[in-house]
Parts: structure tokens; C-alpha cells; sequence
């Protein structure tokens, strides 16, 4: 079984998430992609979420109902502390023998992944899948790469480069901001979670 990994705060989960991970089991040939819904992310130093992570859970699963190629991985959640990729991938890897992952990075990460913890040995054992969209990827960020994690390794993340032109400008920033104003969120996340939303007044 192949599964893509797609991680964020999901705070909340809104269309581009799903246009991403739906295009990506396409595009990747994956029986499944999961939102791995984060706890404590050590790439966001000094932000908190401004759901508490059962609220996130439970908007990422209503965003992902009657999708089958679509899921929920909580495996972050569970864990104090900041979690790491590679905590996460061999905890998955040891559970799921049988399973092969790829993990879903949006290109504004490619450049962070030498900062990453374990990041050479995490490279062997998952796929870094990278989206591109319209804008293209920063110039240099692989001339920058291959100096920091040599020429293999670059190689196979420029080999997993996908690029979808045409995704929605969404960011849950704004969605957020929209519902504390009370404004119109309908057009930016699916409706089961826009009614969990305004059923739990989040963001008020």
C-alpha cells in the first residue's frame, strides 16, 4: 500500500488542502492520502494553533467524509512535545510494515530541509514529494540543496516535483479572519466543516 502524507495544522482544513491531497493520490498513483494533522510543530516556533487540536481532528475528518482516497492521521496529536518528521515516520513505518510513504511538502519548504532533524537518514526512508504552483520554485534552491545534501539526494527531490497550476488561493489566515468578522466562509472550505465552525464558534 502507498500512502501520501500531507501535514499541517489544519486550523482549519479548507478546499486547497483537499485540491492538493486529492491531486496528489492522482498524480502520485496512491491508494490513499492522509492529513497528518500536527500537534506541536517544531517549524512554527512561537505560533500556537488557535484550535485545540480535537477541534482541527475533527474538522480534518469532516473535510476528508465520503472521500475514499482521502484520510486522517492523528499519530501527532498524540504525542507531547514538538513533533518531529522523522519520530513520525518510523512509528508509522513499524506499525505498518507493509506500507510505503511519501511525504507532501508545499515548494515554500524545500529550502527548510536541511534544517529538518535526522533529515539524511529521513530522506531514505520516505519519499519528499514537493507541490509547485504557478509561482514556481525560489531560484537556486536546488543549487543551495545539493551543496547542503549532495548531488543524490537533490537529484530525487527535483525528480518528485509536481506542479498544479491551478489551486485555489486559500490560506486558513484568512479564513480565520473571515469568521471572526462574522464574514462568509463558504466559498473557501467544504461545508461540513464551515457548519462545525460556526456550530463551535471557533475563531470568534
Amino acid at each position: 500500500m502507498k500512502i501520501g502524507l500531507l501535514g499541517g495544522s489544519f486550523d482549519p482544513p479548507h478546499n486547497t488542502h483537499i485540491a492538493v491531497a486529492a491531486g496528489m493520490c492522482h498524480f502520485r498513483r496512491l491508494d490513499r492520502v492522509d492529513l497528518l494533522v500536527t500537534g506541536q510543530s517544531p517549524h512554527a516556533e512561537g505560533k500556537s494553533n488557535h484550535a485545540d487540536v480535537q477541534h482541527r481532528l475533527a474538522m480534518a475528518h469532516l473535510a476528508v467524509e465520503g472521500r475514499k482516497s482521502l484520510g486522517v492521521e492523528d499519530i501527532e496529536t498524540r504525542r507531547k512535545g514538538p513533533s518531529y518528521t522523522i519520530d513520525t515516520i518510523r512509528a508509522l513505518k513499524q506499525a505498518n510494515p507493509g506500507t510505503s510513504y511519501e511525504f507532501i511538502i508545499g515548494s515554500d519548504m524545500l529550502a527548510n530541509l536541511p534544517t529538518w532533524r535526522e533529515i539524511g537518514k529521513l530522506l531514505q526512508m520516505v519519499d519528499f514529494v514537493t507541490v509547485v504552483r504557478s509561482a514556481g520554485l525560489s531560484p537556486g534552491v536546488f543549487d543551495d540543496l545539493r551543496a547542503k545534501l549532495g548531488e543524490d539526494e537533490t537529484d530525487r527531490l527535483g525528480a518528485n516535483v509536481v506542479r498544479i497550476m491551478s489551486l485555489p488561493d486559500i490560506s486558513s489566515t484568512q479564513i480565520r479572519a473571515a469568521a471572526a468578522a462574522g464574514e462568509s466562509i463558504a466559498e473557501w472550505v467544504p461545508p461540513a466543516v464551515r457548519a462545525y465552525i460556526h456550530a463551535h464558534r471557533l475563531y470568534r
